[in-house]
């Protein structure tokens, strides 16, 4: 007999069987995960202790900052403010007394040449003065043209009176004059030679004054003529002292002149800097600003005696200044005279050298050293010998190579032998981050 079963009967009888399945794959995924989580953990634990192995064997790096050591030039300098101004200065005087500028034709830094018209003067009394023997000149010249003519009509009379003689002779001779008639031929042509005599001796006078007053004439007209003062060299004006309508006497200041090929800076230094300053040092001269090029120059005077700020001669202690003036080697066309310029004078200097920063070196007692990077980058102590301290550079003379690395160590880090040193990246700044 055939049994039959509903639906719902059936899916009964199903479900200790599926129930028996899921259990087992429940157990499956179990045991899974926990053979998983054993195998992770010995990962872990095995890298965790190798980790930690790793940390008992190698000490983290300190960042600082390196410097490779090179060849360069030390500098012991002394540093000074100047005024720059122009050599071969030459300071124009009036030739005239009692003159008045009439013009002044040049301004402050205008550049001139030798023989340019710089100020014209006015004399009215010399202008007077050579009207007055211009006129004494015209006189003389009529003096002398009237004494020429008197010579030329005496010489026509002497001529006259000298033939006269000779025909009173002749008719001496034939009978028809007495002696005593031609005595006074003879007496009349002495007379007149006499009286051209005179009036030749009047003439070589006259020809005399004419040429006395000539030379007075040239004489005032040169005078009249310095009434132009002309520039005696190529240069700038520096500095004008009159102007038009002004009422001057000889020797007046005029203007100043200089040679824009002799630039010098005139500084006043203090006795302690003085002292080691000598002729002929290195010097090297800027404008003050930024983007200021650099200009050599030579020490070409030191003075022997200090001075107090005033000038005066009563110095006291800190307030004595030594005055000094350096030279540009050559002119920079470009600095303004009676501006500020900043003056470094070498007093002494190594060319050549290995040098190091001032921050690189460690002092211990007497000893001097350096934290130098090995090659297995940890830090070593290398002692050094210095040569010359300049204020941004030291030499070494003993102790290091060219190409070694060396820390320069901040006040609050503190290095020991053996320490992983690394060099410390510089910060970027704006331009960088564009």
């Amino acid at each position: 007999m055939t049994e039959v079963r509903s639906p719902g009967q059936a899916g009964e009888d199903l479900l200790p069987a599926a129930e028996s399945r899921g259990s087992a794959a429940r157990s499956l995924t179990q045991r899974a995960i926990a053979i998983w989580l054993i195998g992770f953990a010995a990962l872990a634990s095995a890298a965790g202790w190798g980790y930690m192995r790793y940390r008992g064997t190698q000490e983290e790096a300190i960042s600082v900052p390196l410097y490779t050591v090179e060849r360069s030039a030390v500098e012991l300098t002394v540093t000074a403010s100047g005024t720059l101004a122009l050599g071969g200065q030459q300071t124009l005087e009036s030739p005239q007394n009692e003159a008045t500028v009439e013009q002044v034709l040049v301004e402050v830094r205008s550049p001139v040449e030798a023989g340019q018209p710089l100020v014209v003067l006015r004399d009215r009394s010399k202008e007077q003065e050579v009207r007055s023997q211009q006129v004494e000149i015209q006189k003389a010249q009529l003096d002398l043209s009237r004494n020429q003519e008197k010579v030329t009509e005496v010489q026509q009379r002497v001529a006259a009176a000298v033939e006269q003689y000779q025909e009173s002779q002749q008719l001496l001779a034939q009978g028809f004059l007495s002696e005593d008639e031609v005595r006074d031929d003879q007496d009349a042509l002495d007379r007149v030679r006499s009286e051209l005599k005179d009036a030749q001796l009047t003439v070589t006078k006259t020809e005399l004054d004419l040429k006395t007053a000539a030379e007075t004439l040239a004489f005032l007209e040169q005078q009249l003529s310095d009434r132009i003062i002309v520039a005696p060299i190529d240069g700038v004006v520096l500095e004008v002292k009159t102007t038009a309508g002004e009422a001057i006497t000889t020797d007046t200041d005029l203007l100043t002149l200089g040679d824009p090929g002799q630039e010098i800076v005139n500084l006043q230094l203090s006795t302690l800097d003085a002292a080691k300053i000598s002729i002929n040092q290195p010097a090297r001269v800027r404008a003050i600003g930024p983007d200021a090029q650099d200009y050599l120059g030579r020490v070409v005077s030191l003075s022997p005696q200090a001075l107090a700020p005033n000038g005066g001669g009563n110095v006291q202690e800190g307030q004595a200044r030594v005055n000094a003036t350096v030279k540009l080697d050559s002119a920079s066309q470009t600095l303004i005279p009676g501006s500020f310029v900043s003056v470094e004078i070498i007093t002494e200097q190594q060319q050549n050298v290995l040098v190091v920063p001032p921050e690189a070196v460690q002092r211990d007692g007497s000893e001097t050293f350096v934290w130098v990077r090995d090659q297995r980058g940890k830090a070593e102590q290398q002692p050094v010998e210095l040569g010359l301290q300049g204020l941004d550079l030291f030499a070494v003379t003993e102790g290091l190579s060219q190409g070694d690395e060396i820390a320069l160590v901040p006040p609050t880090v503190t290095i020991t032998s053996g320490m992983p040193l690394a060099a410390e990246l510089p910060v970027p700044d704006a331009t960088d981050a564009e």
